[in-house]
């Protein structure tokens, strides 16, 4: 299986200036080649501190690009409509190009809507135009970096022809990630031939194994060819002693989940009336209902944690339930010291993944092996 980490520079309860959580993450980014994580990630977030501060996935994993050299790069994700400007698309499309050059080859591009009312309103972007502005300008780009040139006249973005340079070497159709947490946008990715991207903070497994099978069949659907691996994305934290994983844990990642909360007004009433994301407002009335303390409880009951042996069990149940998927860890939250984030991921590296990925083959074999039809 392959093992990602999202860097979440997230500022909530650490304690830390700004600049120094910026040179604690960009440590740990470095530090996973090390350990043996196939990649690592970047969000892009705007105007939150206590949530993330991280405005520019690219510019950090150009850094991270030069300090490493055979972890996989990616933008997690890149938030389209934000990118309002007729002539954006060309430029990020130069940017991804050039990064991926610097890199090898190396980048994995993930790109996503946006979510967050706050980061809508601060861009003066209507967030019921942010799925024509993702489709439209995500075109743009990927047609850009497969042909080597943009030439657009849209909606919202107009280029003249214009070559991209550096001249991309190799398109990424096969690499593209699409965040996708919504009904519509679990479909919107089949469409767009993506590989979904899904945070497991609001479903039970099960419901997120339905998930990701719609997807699947979405993807056959428009695509005309099986879909790559889906990739969930989990808080994780493990340690030896059960108690104190749990204590860990807890007590560091409450606040961001109430920097989280805020961020996205997940118990709010505005959803229902956001062309685009009604679907969100069920879960937003429940969480507003019931309490960030019981909202809380069901978030931190869905995430990958406890010792080495809980977590392995809890994922030979995601593989019997989602077959095969590829696994992302949000690892610092909530100040959570950067020798303790080091010390869970090591242990997960040497005592998890391995016996992960031998019930992963296990898995795949049988599904190899099972009669047509089964």
């Amino acid at each position: 299986m392959h093992f990602g980490v999202l860097l979440l520079l997230a500022n909530a309860s650490s304690g830390k200036t700004d600049p120094e959580l910026w040179k604690e993450e960009m440590e740990l980014g470095v530090r996973l080649e090390d350990l043996g994580y196939d990649s690592v990630w970047v969000p892009e977030h705007h105007f939150d501190r206590p949530y993330c501060i991280s405005p520019d996935p690219l510019q950090a994993l150009t850094y991270l690009a030069a300090k490493t050299s055979t972890i996989k790069l990616g933008t997690g994700a890149i938030i389209l409509p934000w990118w309002k400007g007729q002539t954006d698309p060309i430029r990020l499309a130069e940017r991804i190009s050039m990064l991926d050059a610097l890199s090898d080859g190396r980048l994995l591009l993930g790109l996503g809507r946006g979510l967050a009312r706050d980061e809508y309103e601060g861009f003066g972007v209507e967030m019921s135009e942010s799925r024509e502005r993702f489709f439209e300008a995500a075109t743009m780009i990927l047609d850009g970096l497969e042909n080597g040139y943009i030439d657009h006249d849209g909606k919202y973005y107009k280029q003249i022809r214009r070559d991209v340079f550096p001249k991309p070497e190799r398109g990424f159709r096969d690499r593209i990630y699409n965040i996708a947490m919504s009904p519509e946008s679990t479909l919107a990715c089949g469409d767009f031939g993506g590989t979904m991207m899904c945070f497991n903070y609001q479903h039970e497994i099960d419901k997120q194994a339905e998930q990701f099978e719609t997807w699947r069949a979405r993807f056959r659907e428009k695509q005309g060819s099986e879909p790559p691996p889906p990739v969930l994305l989990d808080f994780a934290y493990c340690h030896e002693d059960a108690e104190i994983a749990d204590r860990t844990m807890r007590n560091h990642l409450a606040p961001f989940y109430s920097a989280m909360v805020d961020h996205y007004e997940f118990d709010g009433l505005h959803f229902g009336k956001s062309k685009g994301y009604e679907s969100y407002q069920e879960g937003a009335t429940l969480l507003l209902e019931s309490g960030r303390e019981a909202g809380f409880e069901k978030f931190y009951g869905l995430q990958w944690k406890g010792t080495p042996e809980a977590m392995i069990e809890q994922m030979r149940r995601r593989i019997a339930l989602i077959g095969e998927f590829k696994q992302m860890l949000l690892v610092s939250y909530g100040g959570l010291p950067l020798e303790t984030v080091q010390r869970s991921l090591k242990l997960i590296a040497d005592e998890v993944i391995p016996e992960v990925n031998k019930i992963a083959a296990e898995a795949a074999r049988a599904r190899t092996e099972a009669p047509v039809g089964a």
